[in-house]
């Protein structure tokens, strides 16, 4: 298999409110919304945000996101907020904002990466919970760094850093929910037809949901051809081997749609105290055809020992 080599082409491009990665040869690889990309005309406009991943393309151009889909419209291509965040005694829910308790923010561009080794960046994220008429709270400040670098012809990887703080003088404690924290939500072609779930520990869509994992493999047809995608999880996250969520096969009327998530807080509260740093680290495998267990664990060993 040839290398796919990056090269001084690479180029991070500010479009329409979207950053665009793209790689030596013209691939466009991720879109990074930091404008807030509202809902369709109709639509309650609190479903609006940003600072999420959309679309998520493998080398060959097959999208594995989707956002706003009808039955979720909550739900962003690959974004990571948290649904259950206690403040001096109350609970926000960040995730779900059609409740109107609360929503993620991108604040700002830290840094852009584009040279011969990687493209990507580094964006501020406000989490920031409605605490009252016409007030707003900001629980978390998050920094979170995209950074693609390639593997192959077939493959390139997709590292994720956040890192949080409690910019407040109170602690907000995450607090155990059944979702939260990064998911994917992928694309409208995958159903229980043609799509499988697999983890580390050889779970699928069946038995899946609320096991400990080290990484998730999501694959299926996207226009007819095999493509996915590899979640890992990297040792020194909270709560790892991480929970996870993963809707079950006959999820949304039968239909079988396809959401993984890794979910550190599933099972577990996880006390944040002001001004202290905590970090969460993942990599994503991104591929056209198919990808091993033995393949996913030897991609797993490789990123935790780093």
């Amino acid at each position: 298999m040839g290398c796919h080599v990056f090269a001084q082409q690479t180029k991070a491009v500010k479009e329409n409110g979207v950053l665009k990665l793209l790689d030596a040869q013209g691939h466009y690889l991720l879109g990074y919304q930091y404008t807030i990309k509202y809902p369709p005309p109709g639509i309650d406009s609190a479903f609006g945000r940003a600072g999420f991943i959309h679309p998520l393309k493998t080398l060959s151009g097959k999208v594995l996101t989707r956002i706003q889909p009808p039955d979720h419209r909550h739900h962003y291509g690959l974004w990571n907020p948290w649904t259950h965040m206690q403040y001096k005694g109350k609970i926000y829910d960040l995730w779900n904002l059609g409740e109107h308790q609360g929503t993620v923010k991108h604040v700002q561009f830290n840094r852009i990466v584009d040279d011969s080794s990687a493209v990507g960046f580094s964006a501020k994220h406000a989490h920031v919970a409605f605490t009252g008429p016409g007030q707003e709270t900001e629980l978390l400040d998050e920094d979170w760094e995209i950074m693609v670098t390639p593997i192959d012809d077939k493959r390139y990887r997709c590292d994720l850093r956040s890192v949080y703080q409690v910019p407040i003088d109170d602690t907000v404690t995450l607090v155990q929910y059944r979702y939260a924290g990064l998911g994917l939500r992928a694309t409208e072609q995958w159903t229980n037809q043609n799509s499988k779930v697999l983890t580390s520990s050889g779970k699928t869509r069946k038995d899946a949901d609320g096991s400990l994992e080290r990484w998730i493999l999501v694959y299926g047809k996207v226009d007819g051809a095999d493509a996915g995608v590899l979640f890992l999880s990297y040792p020194d996250n909270f709560n790892h081997p991480e929970p996870v969520r993963v809707w079950p096969e006959q999820e949304n009327k039968g239909r079988g749609d396809v959401f993984v998530n890794f979910s550190p807080t599933k099972n577990k509260d996880w006390p944040l105290a002001p001004h202290q740093t905590y970090q969460l680290r993942y990599r994503l495998i991104v591929f056209d055809g198919t990808l091993s267990a033995a393949e996913a664990e030897a991609f797993w060993k490789d990123f935790a020992k780093k």
